[in-house]
């Protein structure tokens, strides 16, 4: 029961975002203020009411992640700081600004995570996770999708 509530949830948030990002007027406006902050303000966009509405879509977005986590993990001050760590890895992996590529990024790390488990020791599946990303950062400094 909590699994499909989970589920049913997380594909709420996810599916709401490209309808409000894409066609909306507020959501372009988001986007554009994010591309050129110059630009957007010469176009009338009120950039300070942008990033501040970005930073309340985000908290909006993280205290969503976090009462679905708190279904399944134990809540403690310092719970977050796995998944922050795994989330940046995951983005710097996929490409910053590049969220089709970030969604890649994270099967391709919960496929290292899963698979470090099961054949070198459960206890290294975060050190297989973060020497696949620091030979990536080695290799292409942009992430494996990124263009800049």
């Amino acid at each position: 029961m909590v699994g499909s509530q989970w589920a049913g949830s997380s594909s709420d948030c996810r599916s709401s975002r490209p309808a409000w990002g894409h066609s909306w007027e507020t959501g372009l406006a988001l986007q554009a203020t994010a591309q050129d902050r110059q630009a957007a303000a010469l176009m009338g966009i009120d950039t300070q009411r942008m990033f501040a509405l970005g930073w309340g879509v985000g908290a909006a977005c993280v205290g969503a992640a976090g009462a679905l986590l708190a279904m399944f993990f134990y809540v403690f001050p310092d719970v977050g700081a796995s998944f922050a760590l795994l989330a940046y890895v995951t983005v710097a992996l996929g490409g910053f600004g590049n969220v089709p590529a970030t969604l890649v990024a994270g099967v391709v790390v919960g496929v290292i995570e899963v698979l470090a488990g099961l054949l070198i020791a459960p206890a290294l599946k975060y050190a297989v996770v973060f020497a696949l990303y620091l030979v990536v950062v080695l290799w292409r400094p942009q992430g494996l999708f990124g263009r800049f």
